[in-house]
């Protein structure tokens, strides 16, 4: 956009300057059928003619000068337009910022509730195996004690039969 601006710009400076020298060239340039005149004529005939050349120079200015605000008056708009754009652009990334922090701490307060959950499963977890096994343990004790207390009960049966 600013290059397109910068092109039209130098297009018009340079159409203004090919006007100006020629409107300077026609004032300088006297047909050849004119006599000379006297000197002091020539002056007034010099400022007749710059006073001619003048107005159109100060019309050529003008028009630059319009050209040139209207330039700086569209520059000026795409850039209010470009500054808001980002000031959009700014806004959605602090939203997404905000976004993406709260889901962050969402998941950090979520993993740390699973990984008390967890804790406590495994603690629970270990502590019934641990009771199996002292069942198990208690359960072969039984056996085996009642099994020694049958041959010891035995025993005495068969002293006391047998003696």
């Amino acid at each position: 956009m600013k290059k397109i601006l910068m092109l039209i710009l130098m297009v018009a400076v340079v159409g203004f300057a090919a006007d100006a020298t020629a409107a300077k060239t026609a004032a300088n340039t006297a047909p050849a059928t004119a006599i000379a005149a006297p000197v002091a004529a020539d002056s007034v005939a010099n400022n007749a003619a710059d006073s001619i050349a003048a107005p159109s120079e100060t019309d050529n200015l003008k028009a630059e000068i319009a050209l040139r605000d209207s330039l700086m008056a569209e520059q000026g708009n795409s850039c209010k337009v470009e500054k808001d754009s980002l000031r959009q652009t700014i806004e959605s990334e602090q939203a997404k910022s905000a976004n993406w922090e709260k889901s962050y701490n969402t998941l950090k307060q979520e993993n740390d509730v699973c990984t008390k959950a967890l804790g406590v499963s495994i603690d629970i977890s270990e502590k019934n195996k641990q009771k199996a096994e002292d069942e198990k343990k208690n359960a072969s004790m039984m056996t085996s004690t009642s099994f020694i207390g049958g041959i010891a009960i035995g025993m005495l049966l068969f002293w006391l039969i047998f003696d």
